[in-house]
């Protein structure tokens, strides 16, 4: 008897924590399709689209320690700039979002016109939702070897 209870008890549990975790799918899709806007804004230096994604309060944490605000990107976004991509491919992305706040992890494939390798970083996004849309509030990256 108390072995069927106990058998109810998890399958129960599972449909619950299975519900949970579906709830939240259309979000972090939602949420990868901005970070992959994102990447593409920066590749393609549209300034429009980063200024709507970029909050005003942001903090971004370069591969070589600097820190910028978010008119600092905004001025260094573009052809000639010291941050102009040759190409930049994001890859093993995975979305969490934590009610009004989410985070993005993953890998990203960086060429700079104005160095001679590609390199790979991995990164860490913060987005907070800010008036029913994402924006980015925090991203900091280590460069791998």
């Amino acid at each position: 008897m108390h072995m069927n209870r106990f058998f109810s008890f998890l399958v129960i549990s599972a449909g619950l924590v299975a519900q949970v975790a579906g709830a939240r799918q259309p979000q972090e899709e939602q949420l990868l399709r901005v970070a992959r806007w994102r990447f593409e804004a920066d590749f393609k230096a549209d300034k429009k689209a980063l200024d709507s994604l970029l909050a005003a309060d942001l903090t971004y944490g370069r591969t070589s320690g600097l820190r910028h605000t978010k008119a600092q990107v905004m001025e260094l976004v573009g052809a000639g700039g010291p941050y102009a991509l040759d190409y930049s491919t994001p890859d093993s992305l995975v979305a969490r979002v934590y009610g009004e706040t989410g985070v993005v992890t993953g890998l990203l494939k960086v060429k700079l016109t104005s160095q001679s390798a590609p390199y790979t970083l991995r990164f860490t996004d913060t987005w907070v939702r800010r008036d029913g849309r994402w924006q980015l509030v925090a991203f900091q990256a280590t460069r791998l070897p």
